[in-house]
């Protein structure tokens, strides 16, 4: 259902198989950060990955998990900011 919506609004949309590699670049557009906090995580164990020779390559399934993980997190933050705001302006504090 989602393709489909995202197809019908004209959004550029790619299918790929789970086990697809990606370089960082290809993996910061998945994730909707910047290339440099793409190799970030992975130096810090968060997304793992194989080295090419000099390159590092990812595969699609670690990254899409990330980003799941990294949602949720996002929400969380905004769930808190929310409430943050809400005592702010019914409570003065």
């Amino acid at each position: 259902a989602d393709l489909l919506e995202r197809l019908a609004t004209a959004e550029a949309v790619t299918v790929l198989a789970d086990d697809a590699e990606l370089t960082p670049e290809e993996a910061a557009a998945v994730l909707g950060i910047s290339r440099p906090l793409v190799r970030r995580r992975m130096d810090a164990g968060l997304l793992p990955f194989r080295r090419v020779g000099a390159h590092r390559r990812l595969r699609l399934a670690d990254v899409l998990a990330l980003r799941a993980r990294e949602a949720d997190r996002r929400a969380a933050i905004d769930d808190l900011a929310a409430d943050t705001e809400d005592l702010e302006r019914g409570h003065g504090l």
